[in-house]
């Protein structure tokens, strides 16, 4: 790997699936970047919140944390479904006091090196999901009034690639699309999920950002989704947490 690259990964809404990003890792090391980005949820719904951890851990990363890592850690959990609080419950039987304080040490937002701003849910709110183009929009305009000289946010929650500037909302994003990032023009861009895909695709998203390119690249590789689903259910979770992997849903 070079010494410097301008080139980084960014990956989200991992849920404990690690099998898909085990293959995501992979693909990265192929990519040669200098870090990842992480958006958040790394654990939560999937059967290896600590090896998920235990994967991450001494690899050159950046990472916030989203709604499911607080729900491990004890907060909001009045505002769960029943299902998300089973597979919480599971993470929590699942993980170690070391993972436990990693969770703990990662903050909601982060603005990485001066000039990529980090979020789980939206500028707005942590837990917002942008979803529609009225949020988007709303969204948008506070990273334009609020955050002059950043160019740059990524969001994850929604498990749905985004791209969001230019004048547009752009939903459907074809695997290897590159986004040509136009000079100081501001994007809020979500790279899609890890391990809980959810456009119909089933394959782990991620996105590459190259700073000296100025682009971002939307990438999709398959994994091992009979291995997690099989995980899912000899860990004892509901099995339409491993049915709807099959289905990109």
């Amino acid at each position: 790997m070079p010494s410097f690259s301008p080139r980084y990964g960014i990956i989200a809404d991992i849920h404990s699936n690690l099998a898909a990003l085990r293959a995501v890792l992979d693909a990265l090391e192929r990519e040669h970047v200098a870090s990842i980005l992480c958006l958040g949820d790394l654990v939560g719904y999937g059967p290896d919140p600590h090896e998920v951890i235990k994967a991450l851990e001494g690899r050159p990363l950046h990472s916030i944390r989203g709604n499911h890592d607080r729900y491990t850690l004890g907060e909001n959990t009045d505002q769960i479904r029943p299902a998300t609080a089973e597979a919480i419950a599971y993470t929590r039987r699942s993980i170690t006091p070391a993972d436990e304080s990693f969770l703990a040490s990662l903050p909601d937002t982060e603005m990485f090196e001066d000039q990529v701003l980090l979020v789980h849910g939206s500028l707005r709110d942590r837990d917002e999901y942008i979803l529609s183009n009225e949020i988007a929009t709303a969204n948008y305009r506070l990273f334009r009034s609020d955050y002059g000289g950043i160019y740059l946010c990524f969001f994850g929650h929604t498990h749905f690639p985004m791209i969001i500037g230019d004048g547009k909302v752009v939903r459907q994003i074809a695997p290897g699309h590159v986004l040509k990032l136009k000079f100081m023009a501001q994007y809020i861009i979500n790279p899609g999920s890890v391990g809980q895909p959810r456009d119909g695709n089933p394959d782990a998203a991620y996105a590459v950002l190259d700073l000296g390119e100025s682009t971002v690249t939307f990438q999709r590789v398959p994994y091992d989704i009979e291995e997690t689903h099989s995980r899912v259910l000899a860990a004892g979770l509901q099995r339409h947490l491993g049915d709807r992997l099959r289905a990109g849903r």
